[in-house]
């Protein structure tokens, strides 16, 4: 549905009052349920408290996936290597293992997904695809995963599904140091700190992590009918150091947090290319970026008439510099099209959003939320005279308003409808949007999810300007996105076998989407891309998640199959796109790990664990000419308690060298397969020792 475009207080009372009134939808489920009061638990509803893990499914009334860190502590995993465990969320890798990454939830694209870290939106106008790589994961104490139905709490335009990370909470006065080594001059250190601090608890971090990147590779020179030009190659570039620290107070009432992150990575020329031992290589470019965010927050409770209220306000700043540097200037290390070898990119964002929740009679629980944001991109460098015009300032002021309301439709309170709508408007057009759940527990062991709704979100800088480096300024204007989405989905939940053992539980769910006018990052050369609109393009799939538990065994398990199609009729969608996959969409993918606990003769306890990892075949491009093969990936690693504070895990990646034989191919695939544009390393070893 679509409404006009309101100006200035006339607009935004009639966005209000526009979104007042779908809250009649309400009103319909309403009558549906009999007389009498049905309790409406606050943590069943909004996520108010921190979650067990029986708890989990409670968080929505739509598909999520709760991944807590902890369990992992040691393997020098990063927040996309973890994210993976979650089913239907792909983490799409350019140059490399360690850098850029980002998520598609579903068959979304990297925009569409919205990333929080305790409440404060990491999407950015200017860079709206964030990277996962650069987001710390050892202060990170629980990621919850949201597909489908998106809850009022988050006011992005998040057509694809939610990240939203927790951060560790001061719970009581303790030290915390984690040093670790790896393959390839690998190093990651840790300290973080909690203590109490006047009236509340207060909690810091520091990291530190360092990678050279140079690995061997075998290079079929781009002709893989002739094997004389073959050689051993050596990757250059892909080295990074990251720094990070965070630093958080709350209490009762207040919240504030403050953190810091630079980053410096070098960015790998795309292989085959002069990577040959003890010769001149082609200069590679250096991107440097630093953001840091500050936020304060404060929760409140107020009774109006018999109903209380608890509400509450949020105000954050965030400010980033990004800078491509070809270091030597020449241009030889360009990093875009051509005479592009510097750019710089300074973000600069405010926000501010109310939240309120009450109990609307005896059988509503509603939810708002009001968000107001300014962002402000400034551009130098190159790109601003080769394809921006000369233009080097960009401004954006976007407003979200969100209504839910979870509603009791029987007695006993395990039949809810939950209806929302969601308002948005920027760039001087606006966009209404809502969705429908009904959630149904039959038993403390089964439940039933469903949900139903329309999606919209607008282009934003990134898309249209470039990222200064390899994605170019979209080549004509691009319009809003828009679709529709349904899900169901079935949960059961074991019994706990013994006291503190993980509960068994298992899911199944199908999900279909149908999207007019995608924004799609197409790959026009291993150089450079731009966005896209795809007029139309449908994706389906189904989800599977499991876990269970049984005397000293564990084993977890989620897999995905996922069908998207580009299925833009006519002359618009042209024999080029027109029923072909959509990009970095595998059909089948999935994740399994089995842990084996162990107590030594001494008393010592420690656990084997083995992981297996699968990627089907995926296109890198719209136009089917360019297919990555299929990865199978074994994990195997141990800990062990030297003490009862002090851990040491040690574990091999790629056990069986699969990545090194990885490998895409082009031109209808009946050739031979060749080398990736940017080859990752194979096996490696680490060892992370945890005070």
């Amino acid at each position: 549905m679509e409404i006009g475009n309101p100006k200035g207080l006339r607009g935004y009372i009639s966005a209000i009052l526009t979104v007042a009134a779908a809250s009649l939808f309400c009103v319909f489920f309403a009558v549906l349920s009999a007389y009498g009061a049905v309790e409406l638990p606050e943590e069943r509803v909004i996520g108010a408290v921190v979650y067990g893990e029986d708890e989990d499914k409670y968080l929505s009334p739509g598909a999520v996936t709760v991944i807590r860190p902890e369990e992992y502590m040691g393997e020098l995993k990063s927040l996309p290597d973890l994210l993976e465990n979650a089913p239907g969320l792909r983490i799409i890798r350019l140059q490399g293992r360690h850098g850029y990454a980002v998520a598609s939830i579903r068959g979304s694209t990297s925009s569409q997904v919205a990333v929080y870290v305790d409440g404060v939106l990491m999407n950015l106008q200017s860079e709206s695809a964030v990277d996962l790589s650069s987001i710390p994961a050892d202060n990170v104490e629980r990621v919850e995963v949201y597909r489908g139905y998106i809850p009022a709490r988050f006011g992005a335009q998040a057509m694809g599904g939610v990240i939203n990370i927790v951060t560790r909470s001061p719970m009581k006065p303790e030290t915390d140091v984690s040093l670790g080594a790896g393959s390839f001059g690998r190093f990651k250190g840790t300290v973080s700190h909690s203590a109490t601090l006047g009236e509340g608890r207060f909690f810091g971090s520091f990291g530190y992590e360092g990678y050279d990147g140079g690995f061997k590779y075998w290079n079929d020179n781009g002709t893989p009918y002739n094997d004389t030009d073959d050689y051993t190659g050596r990757r250059r570039g892909g080295e990074f150091e990251k720094m990070d620290l965070l630093l958080k107070w709350e209490d009762s009432r207040w919240r504030a947090r403050a953190s810091w992150v630079r980053r410096d990575r070098g960015l790998p020329l795309a292989a085959p290319g002069l990577d040959r031992e003890g010769e001149w290589q082609r200069p590679h470019a250096l991107l440097e970026t630093t953001r840091f965010d500050l936020s304060l927050a404060r929760d409140q409770s107020a009774t109006v008439g018999n109903a209380l209220i608890d509400w509450g306000w949020e105000l954050s700043y965030t400010g980033q510099e990004k800078e491509y540097d070809s270091r030597r200037g020449s241009s030889l290390s360009q990093i875009g099209g051509m005479n592009v070898t510097r750019s710089e990119y300074d973000t600069s964002r405010w926000a501010a959003s109310f939240n309120a929740s009450w109990a609307a009679g005896e059988r509503h629980f509603v939810e708002f939320l009001g968000e107001y944001s300014d962002e402000r991109l400034d551009v130098d460098g190159d790109m601003v005279y080769e394809y921006l015009n000369g233009i080097s300032r960009y401004s954006y002021s976007g407003l979200d308003l969100g209504l839910l309301d979870t509603i009791a439709l029987d007695s006993a309170g395990s039949l809810l409808a939950t209806p929302s709508a969601r308002w948005h408007k920027q760039d001087g057009e606006d966009r209404l949007t809502w969705q429908i759940a009904l959630t149904k527990e039959f038993s403390s062991a089964w439940m039933l999810k469903s949900a139903y709704g329309t999606y919209s979100r607008a282009p934003n800088m990134y898309e249209l300007y470039g990222d200064g480096a390899f994605i170019l300024p979209a080549a004509r204007g691009l319009e809003w996105e828009s679709g529709t989405q349904f899900d169901v989905g079935i949960i059961w939940t074991g019994a706990r076998k013994r006291e503190g053992a993980m509960r068994s539980s298992a899911s199944l769910s199908a999900f279909w989407r149908d999207s007019d006018n995608l924004i799609e990052l197409d790959m026009e050369s291993p150089r450079f891309s731009r966005y896209r609109n795809i007029a139309r393009a449908d994706v389906r799939g189904m989800e599977l998640e499991a876990a269970f538990d049984w005397e000293r065994w564990d084993l977890s398990l989620s897999a995905t199959w996922m069908e998207g199609r580009n299925k833009t009729p006519g002359e618009e969608g042209s024999v080029r796109f027109y029923g072909k996959a959509l990009p970095n969409r595998p059909e089948w993918s999935g994740v399994a790990r089995l842990t084996r606990g162990f107590v030594t003769a001494g008393g010592r306890g420690g656990s084997l664990f083995v992981e297996y990892q699968y990627v089907g075949e995926n296109y890198a491009d719209s136009s089917e000419k360019v297919l990555f093969d299929a990865r199978n990936i074994w994990n195997i690693g141990i800990r062990y308690d030297l003490s009862p504070t002090t851990r040491l895990v040690a574990g091999v990646d790629d056990v069986f060298n699969d990545s090194d034989g990885w490998r895409m191919r082009s031109d209808g695939f009946n050739g031979p397969s060749r080398m990736l544009w940017y080859p990752t390393e194979g096996r490696t070893y680490y060892i992370t020792l945890n005070l």
